[in-house]
């Protein structure tokens, strides 16, 4: 699903809406999955988005670990979970828009 997404959070502190608004937007591919994450010891829904440009495919942000949707209004998503910086967990959300 082709999408432009805007996190909520820098390293696990909120952004003010502003501050949100005056970042470009992620846009590229949205794929949400189940994977074995060895250094956890489970497995997590993964969800990532993905260039969508070029013919390699690289993530556009971090991986949000044990994602679940918070809510959905038509083309309108809001997805949490964890992702992980320089081996630290932040908590974040994502504000994603369907194309």
């Amino acid at each position: 699903m082709r999408v432009e997404i805007r996190p909520m959070n820098l390293r696990g502190k909120v952004m003010k809406k502003a501050e949100r608004d005056a970042l470009a937007p992620a846009c590229g591919k949205l794929k949400i999955f189940e994977n074995r994450i060895h250094t956890l010891g489970r497995t997590v829904r993964v969800a990532q988005v993905l260039s969508t440009t070029g013919d390699t495919e690289f993530e556009l942000l971090p991986e949000l670990l044990d994602a679940e949707v918070i809510w959905l209004d038509g083309a309108l998503i809001r997805i949490r979970g964890t992702e992980v910086i320089d081996g630290t967990a932040f908590g974040q959300t994502w504000d994603i828009k369907a194309l």
